[in-house]
């Protein structure tokens, strides 16, 4: 698509938000979070490319912080205080910029965009804890999203990987023997972590009958892993397939039939397709091994130079094009330096050191393990549902720094706080157990 069709459609999206604020009837918190999820391939859109990158969901966020946001009473999380974690996270990436001897714009364009999640984080999590049952409408939000990312496929299918809202094709499209498939999203790599991680939300769609599942929502989760053949992405069906195991392992017989259901089906289209599915005609896993290797080395050597607090958020592009420029790849005769060590961990590890890498990973760890510990005492499904749908992302994002791509942020940040809203509403039913 060209700039100026995409600029329309940030304005088209831009002018409905508007319109969500100021004529819908719903209360405004719920009105924004609707709409985010529902202009969620839209929210990727770069306004000022040229200046500060500010991405539609930050421009939006911030709209909406100043102009329309409704304070609610807050109900604590648990005993544990995420926001005061947060805030020592920020102490230590202030500590690591304040300690880098060079930035750049980006650093600038990644904090904003921090800050911008967590308030985003924030009021979805009050929502949550003040009716849980807005999860049920955010997962058909998410639905909607996910059958749109089908039908842009599909139109990519038809008119070729050019059909994009990327202002350039990602060399992992058509870089290799056969054409990747990245939907909405600019790089394959990524709609792979969206289409794994979203497959398991759909498992939590209600179904007709109260305590069953959706079957609507069980076909999306089989049409998520067909499209994610056509990605390419290896570590994104690594990681779904570590998901299904936890389900298969932990869950009950109900979901054990409705995830071996979904195997069978993308078993027997990889049966009769495979010839043309490029997850199966891709350069061979050593190849791709080996060149990682190489550069996870490098990222880590930066590490050992700068432990405690890294380099400096959204420094990594700018402090390898100075002790590192070999990072690098061609694409339409067009230098481009990385921006991560295809790796999530150690893009998070060189620019935050291990004070704020292990801050940042804590805030996904904990409400894992509460997941997992409250499912044993509660047996609710949903829980592992939701651990499952993370461990898929986090499996991927051992290959690919996902979270440069704002929409996979948000995805794995929402899935994070309907845990921990999950968990506490759990909390508080076995302690009334107890009671009584």
């Amino acid at each position: 698509m060209t700039s100026t069709i995409i600029m329309f459609l940030a304005l088209a999206v831009l002018m409905l938000f508007f319109y969500a604020m100021l004529f819908t009837k719903e209360d405004n918190n719920k009105s924004y979070l609707k709409f985010i999820f529902i202009a969620y391939p839209f929210l990727g859109i770069d306004l000022l490319p040229s200046i500060i990158s500010t991405t539609l969901f930050v421009f939006i966020t911030l709209i909406f912080l100043i102009f329309f946001h409704k304070r609610n009473p807050t109900k604590h999380t648990g005993s544990f205080p995420y926001f005061y974690l947060f805030l020592f996270l920020l102490l230590s990436i202030g500590v690591g910029l304040f300690l880098s001897p060079d930035l750049s714009k980006d650093t600038i364009t990644d904090f904003v965009q921090l800050l911008a999640v967590f308030f985003f984080a924030k009021v979805l999590i009050d929502e949550f804890l003040l009716d849980l049952g807005f999860r049920t409408t955010i997962l058909h939000c998410m639905k909607i999203t996910l059958m749109f990312s089908f039908i842009f496929l599909v139109f990519q299918f038809i008119f070729g990987p050019s059909f994009s809202f990327a202002k350039s094709q990602n060399i992992n499209v058509a870089g290799g023997i056969s054409i990747r498939y990245p939907s909405f999203f600019q790089d394959p790599q990524k709609y792979a972590q969206y289409l794994s991680a979203s497959s398991f939300m759909m498992l939590l769609l209600p179904g007709k009958a109260k305590g069953t599942g959706s079957q609507l929502g069980l076909l999306l989760c089989a049409l998520s892993m067909i499209a994610l053949l056509f990605t390419g992405g290896r570590a994104g069906l690594g990681g779904w397939l570590i998901g299904l195991l936890i389900v298969i392992v932990l869950g009950n017989a109900q979901y054990r039939v409705a995830i071996i259901s979904v195997a069978i089906l993308v078993s027997i289209f990889v049966y009769n397709f495979s010839a043309a599915i490029p997850i199966f005609n891709r350069a061979d896993l050593a190849d791709s091994y080996a060149f990682r290797y190489a550069i996870w080395q490098d990222a880590f050597a930066i590490f050992l130079d700068h432990p405690f607090f890294g380099i400096g958020m959204g420094n990594y592009a700018n402090y390898v094009s100075i002790h590192n420029p070999d990072q690098y790849w061609i694409s339409d005769n067009e230098i481009t330096l990385y921006d991560h060590p295809e790796s999530g961990y150690l893009k998070l590890l060189t620019e935050f050191g291990i004070v704020g890498f292990f801050a940042a990973m804590f805030f996904i760890l904990k409400p894992i393990y509460e997941g997992v510990a409250m499912y044993f005492k509660t047996k609710d499904l949903s829980l592992l549902i939701l651990v499952s749908s993370i461990t898929t992302w986090m499996i991927g994002f051992y290959t690919v720094y996902s979270f440069g791509d704002i929409r996979i942020k948000l995805l794995i940040v929402s899935i994070v706080c309907m845990l921990i809203a999950s968990s506490k509403d759990n909390y508080g039913y076995t302690k009334n157990t107890e009671i009584v």
